[in-house]
């Protein structure tokens, strides 16, 4: 039996330009002389839709796309995800389509823990098979059944199966690929049936997506291994594959899913060009890179926006990543735009040199990019990163301005190893820009360790505290300093008001990335 992975970079929403993507995967399919082609789940409306499913609109443009595709005849298997509307009721359903029928729909029946909440919105299905070439192919909708631990209740099922066929559309986080894949083979092999993974691809809002569709033999080997994060249509016959090794998820897994998340991002805005405001530090160099390498650099623009206090080793220093990137770069004083705020707002008309001058040039500087999305059409990238996010170390309508947060999901930490991998072939980022300390010079000698920890001490606090939930005890046994981990926590607990308001993150490392964390907007722990 031949089988087409179709693993598809769709538009939420967009059914019109999912359907030709559809038709043009079928169409490879039918070239190959395939039995079946498989789609992603919910490929025809893209995933996740989220409250687009409760709108009519998009409940009548799907039930034209099905229609469509019945009318095009395709003398194929097709396996098509999409949503099933019933009285009250809404399926995550996968249509069994050949030529102008469908033979068979098959709803999700199979739900776990979803930490982006699309089980809200789905009624239950029942168990059922695929009959295709005497096989008999027991499918599973979702992530959900990989990840549980109990398969107790679907023994029979698997028993009856010749076939696991399992079509997905799970977002990415770092380390997911490899647990994914060892889910998958201890699945096949504890039950001694192949099994096929369909992943769907491409970045939608801050989700990523990396595609990377599999087929796993009886005895848990990995057979075949779609593209990460590039669509991909591939037809493969499991009695002609021998087992592989996986793509090692290593820091370019970080990389590539960050310039696909801006890539997609951008594009599926409606937009094509991204502007930034290069201060010469590393998170905005890094962000810079990113962008070139999602939209080419004739579609980024560098700022340089420097105030009293920026250092002319800054300018020179965002220059020069700017030449290396081949990206346009500007250089717009804001000394004399702040000097006509103080001459307002100061009775000397001189700085006092207090927090609130020093977040009056974020400000500045936020309008100024912004000023430049409107006019020039550019789509203006925030570069803060995790640990100044929680920790409340930003500027809420300076810094934080933008339409996306590129590396928030990102610790400091990694920002340098990311930055390290840039230049793994030549120097891309200025080698002054990773050895200077990080500074947001918005005063005379200003650093960051003068607000926080060393980010080598902050960030497996922040770990500890956020990503796994110790208490400060438990941190301080770690082997950090009391002190410290306290003051850590209460600048977590006090910014929570500004997390609310940063933009969009794109998600790469969090395992629940729409919920991650829900906390009161003003809440008291420590």
């Amino acid at each position: 039996m031949k089988i087409t992975i179709a693993q598809i970079n769709p538009i939420i929403g967009d059914i019109e330009g999912n359907f030709i993507k559809i038709k043009d995967a079928i169409l490879k399919a039918l070239s190959d002389k395939s039995d079946i082609v498989v789609f992603s789940e919910l490929s025809l409306l893209g995933y996740p839709p989220f409250d687009l499913l409760k709108n009519n609109i998009i409940k009548n443009k799907i039930e034209e796309g099905v229609k469509r595709i019945l009318q095009e005849n395709f003398p194929i298997n097709i396996l098509l995800g999409a949503p099933y509307f019933e009285d009250n009721r809404i399926y995550n359903s996968i249509y069994w389509i050949k030529e102008n029928k469908i033979i068979k729909r098959i709803d999700k029946f199979y739900f776990s823990n979803d930490p982006i909440g699309q089980g809200n919105y789905f009624s239950y299905g029942t168990p059922d098979f695929l009959e295709i070439d005497n096989k008999k192919i027991g499918l599973f909708i979702g992530d959900d059944f990989i990840f549980s631990s109990d398969h107790s209740n679907y023994k029979d099922y698997l028993k009856t199966s010749d076939l696991i066929l399992i079509i997905s559309s799970s977002f990415y986080y770092f380390g997911k690929r490899q647990e994914r894949i060892e889910k998958i083979s201890q699945l096949a092999k504890g039950i001694e049936k192949e099994v096929i993974y369909v992943n769907q691809v491409g970045g939608n809002g801050e989700l990523i997506f990396e595609g990377g569709s599999l087929a796993i033999s009886k005895k848990g080997e990995l057979l075949f291994e779609g593209e990460i994060f590039k669509e991909d249509i591939k037809t493969i016959d499991l009695k002609n594959l021998y087992p592989t090794s996986s793509k090692g998820e290593d820091i370019s897994f970080l990389y590539d899913g960050l310039v696909l998340g801006v890539r997609d991002f951008i594009k599926k805005s409606g937009f094509q060009k991204a502007v930034i405001g290069l201060s010469g530090g590393i998170d905005s160099a890094l962000v810079a890179c990113i962008a070139r390498e999602a939209l080419g650099e004739e579609n980024v623009l560098g700022v340089s926006l420097p105030s009293i206090y920026t250092s002319r080793e800054s300018i020179e220093d965002a220059e020069k990543l700017s030449k290396n990137l081949g990206i346009e770069f500007r250089i717009i004083p804001i000394s004399d735009i702040f000097y006509s705020y103080l001459k307002e707002l100061n009775p000397s008309g001189n700085p006092i040199m207090d927090v609130a001058e020093e977040n009056l040039q974020s400000r500045i500087r936020g309008n100024l990019l912004m000023f430049i999305s409107n006019r020039e059409e550019y789509i203006l990238l925030a570069t803060g990163n995790r640990s100044e996010a929680l920790t409340g170390y930003c500027t809420l309508y300076g810094d934080t301005a933008g339409a996306l947060e590129v590396i928030g999901d990102i610790y400091k930490t990694t920002v340098y190893e990311l930055a390290n991998y840039v230049n793994k072939n030549n120097e891309i980022i200025p080698q002054n820009i990773l050895a200077k300390a990080p500074s947001a010079e918005l005063r005379p000698g200003q650093k960051d360790e003068d607000s926080l920890p060393p980010y080598s001490i902050l960030d497996p606090i922040l770990k500890a505290y956020v990503d796994e939930n110790k208490s400060l005890e438990e941190i301080v046994q770690m082997g950090y300093k009391r002190e410290i981990v306290k003051t850590v926590i209460e600048k977590v607990e006090k910014s929570e008001y500004k997390r609310r308001q940063i933009p969009p993150v794109l998600r790469i490392r969090s395992k629940n990335p729409l919920k991650e964390r829900f906390f009161p907007l003003v809440y008291k722990i420590i």
